[in-house]
């Protein structure tokens, strides 16, 4: 039976600064509520994001809601758009901004990084003040995003205690700042990895040889990170979220805790 109700997919916003993440803005927006919800999502934007056109990322986790609401109609769901650090700016030809001084380098991903570890618990203890349990929470990145990822489990907490998920999902990832899963304190099984075709191959052997964002040149959709590499359909670096995907779908499997579904490499 569909469970859903207006209030359900009602998107509210939990933080909003015009001028934050050096004049990029910044917006943390949810789908559902994160305090009650048994599946949340927490989905972290990469490169080029800024204020001005959020819209997209808007998109990808309503996306991401609609998506794993169908899978799980009697199930709570929530997902969170998640920009609260200064993206590495977007390449523009022969001016400032280039993608390469700024993707290239972890600078944006640390200072990030505690950031989101910062949410993440706060999203965990609300929600235990709620409901007294702690729910099912995936960080979902993308890109440069995943970085950030990568960075929070290693702020100020790893090895004395993990990041406040159970699942982390990584799609054109470029690199976390480890070479193993397991140096981020993810627990065995519950990470996972997808590419994409066209240019996400250039961004990911990028982010491996040019930006050395993993270590030992190790990217998480290579078998020896110990990721769950899931198949995708994905055509190019910002296919991930397409409707009616089956990377989409894949990722809707993983955030509802629907494991035996998803479809490994």
């Amino acid at each position: 039976m569909d469970t859903a109700t207006s209030e359900d997919a009602h998107a509210n916003l939990l933080g909003f600064d015009a001028e934050g993440n050096g004049g990029d803005g910044r917006v943390i927006l949810t789908n559902g509520n994160p305090d009650t919800a048994d599946h949340t999502a927490i989905y972290v934007p990469g490169t080029g994001t800024n204020l001005s056109d959020i819209g997209g990322d808007l998109h990808r986790g309503t996306r991401l809601w609609q998506e794993s609401h169908g899978i799980a109609q009697d199930s709570k769901i929530s997902t969170i758009t998640w920009f609260d650090y200064d993206a590495p700016r977007s390449a523009k030809p022969g001016g400032k901004g280039d993608i390469f001084p700024e993707a290239m380098f972890d600078e944006r991903a640390a200072e990030g990084g505690p950031i989101l570890r910062d949410f993440l618990d706060g999203n965990r203890a609300a929600h235990m003040e709620a409901t007294g349990n702690t729910g099912h929470t995936t960080a979902v990145g993308h890109s440069y995003g995943t970085t950030v990822i990568g960075d929070a489990a290693k702020s100020g907490g790893w090895p004395d205690g993990p990041l406040a998920v159970d699942d982390v999902l990584v799609a054109g990832s470029p690199g976390m700042q480890a070479d193993r899963a397991a140096d981020l304190g993810i627990k065995p099984g519950h990470m996972w990895a997808m590419g994409g075709g066209g240019n996400d191959g250039f961004v990911r052997e990028g982010g491996r040889w040019l930006a050395g964002l993993g270590d030992n040149w190790t990217i998480p959709t290579d078998p020896a990170f110990g990721s769950n590499v899931l198949t995708s359909n994905a055509k190019d670096h910002s296919a991930f979220w397409d409707e009616e995907s089956l990377s989409l779908r894949q990722q809707a499997y993983v955030i509802t805790g629907q494991y035996e579904r998803t479809k490994v490499e």
